[in-house]
């Protein structure tokens, strides 16, 4: 990984190419052509005009979670090896810089067991939640989380539980394909248990930006979960855990369902009825296409919007590094802030989880347990073409839509709070490379994207900006 920024490439720029054999290498100056735009021919190759005047929503960032699972297996590697990971998940110069996490309150499907923090034994309830217990999380996923927001301290933190204590549930069970509600004489302590979780985060310095009420509410699989219709989750977020967020004095917005793009008519909804108690909205990429995002960004402009989980799987391609590139961009496009893939780390077996669930799943590392080595995929070089050359407080600014009707061809641009330009272009096409010219005032760039490609364009602040 490049240790720094400085100004290698043509007219002071820097460009960051993936393809195959290829992951996120800086280019020679000879890879980019840079001429006066008064000698620019529109006739030949793809034009996409990039225009600072013209912006669009703020950007908070890129990252993963320390799931468990994550959590163990990053914790396992030896010392040396785990301080190279967290630079190079999490350090702006020495690695992409990472700015979200989003932590599972109590297990996901990517733990070796399941608990929560306030499990009793069968036919027990704990109403004042006396036996809440926070001590699983401080074992790792806290002191890493810790670390990483030291080294990158703007770093957001989001959290999102899969279930609540079983003993609040309908039915006393774990998986979300049962479908266990919340019991409705419960609504105000699973509000309370959502405030301790953040409080305890926060006792250890670590305030949380946005907390979720569930993680994907109208899912039906054989992991932690429980059903909610859209207006459950309205009664809930509006006369319980709000509430329950400002009695306690805490700033943390709730983001909205943190389930599928599919689900965009039930968001909208819950939108609606939620605009005073709700910071935003969530989504997943699993259903759906990033563009049903849009008549959300549309209607409440005011609100945030995040993808907050995208789980690649294997095996580690380029051209699933290209999909989740293309995937990106199409979601900022369409409003979204922020975009968090999913296991910051699996092992070299994709676990490990309780029953070997979901061990088809790919981390951004692989901590490989038997050499003691850690080794960064797909998932991560995807991502460091945006997290890299996007800060936080980045605004996405206009640049001319290439996407067509088959999304071949993708790009977007973004201006950092100190001027920098980054534009990043996806040529998904499988055999055909893309000349593209970038068009800027009195400027234009111009590159030649690789089939199967993925360019990052950085550039510097200019005198004045």
């Amino acid at each position: 990984m490049d240790s720094g920024r400085k100004c290698t490439g043509a007219g002071g720029l820097r460009a960051y190419l993936s393809t195959d054999g290829v992951r996120f290498q800086e280019q020679d100056e000879g890879f980019l052509t840079v001429y006066d735009r008064e000698v620019w021919d529109p006739r030949e190759g793809t034009t996409i005009v990039v225009d600072i005047g013209r912006s669009g929503q703020r950007l908070h960032g890129f990252g993963a979670s320390f799931t468990d699972t994550a959590a163990l297996v990053m914790a396992g590697m030896p010392k040396e090896e785990l301080e190279r990971a967290m630079k190079l998940l999490f350090d702006p110069g020495e690695g992409i810089g990472l700015s979200l996490i989003r932590n599972c309150i109590g297990a996901s499907d990517f733990a070796p067991e399941y608990y929560t923090y306030d499990d009793m034994p069968e036919g027990q309830e704990d109403w004042e939640l006396t036996h809440f217990d926070f001590s699983r999380a401080l074992e790792a996923i806290v002191p890493l989380t810790r670390w990483a927001a030291d080294i990158n301290p703007g770093l957001l933190l989001f959290l999102a539980p899969w279930s609540p204590p079983l003993w609040m549930k309908d039915r006393p069970v774990w998986q979300a394909k049962e479908k266990p509600r919340l019991r409705r004489d419960c609504y105000g302590v699973y509000a309370r248990y959502l405030v301790k979780a953040i409080q305890a985060y926060e006792e250890m310095g670590l305030p949380v930006d946005t907390v979720s009420a569930q993680n994907e509410p109208f899912a039906d699989v054989p992991w932690p979960g429980m059903f909610w219709t859209g207006e459950e989750l309205t009664v809930f977020v509006n006369e319980y855990l709000r509430p329950a967020l400002d009695e306690a004095r805490l700033d943390t917005g709730i983001l909205n369902v943190d389930h599928n793009f599919i689900y965009e008519r039930e968001i909208n909804a819950v939108m609606q009825a939620t605009r005073t108690s709700a910071q935003g909205a969530a989504f997943h990429w699993y259903e759906g296409t990033p563009e049903q995002m849009r008549s959300v960004a549309d209607l409440f402009p005011e609100k945030q919007i995040y993808v907050t989980e995208a789980s690649s799987d294997n095996p580690d391609t380029n051209e699933k590094l290209v999909w989740i590139a293309g995937n990106i961009v199409r979601s900022l496009r369409s409003g979204a802030s922020g975009y968090l893939m999913w296991n910051m780390a699996l092992d070299q077996n994709g676990g490990p989880t309780f029953n070997d669930v979901n061990i088809h799943c790919s981390g951004l590392l692989t901590c490989h347990r038997d050499t003691k080595k850690i080794t960064c995929g797909k998932d991560y070089y995807a991502l460091a073409h945006f997290s890299k050359c996007i800060r936080p407080g980045a605004r996405l600014i206009y640049s001319t839509d290439t996407a067509g009707e088959e999304d071949q061809l993708l790009n977007l641009a973004a201006q950092n709070p100190d001027g920098s330009l980054a534009v990043v272009i996806v040529n998904a096409a499988k055999e055909q490379e893309e000349v593209c010219k970038l068009v800027f005032p009195g400027q234009v760039v111009q590159v030649t994207v690789p089939a199967e490609g993925v360019v990052t364009l950085y550039r510097e602040p200019e005198e004045g900006e």
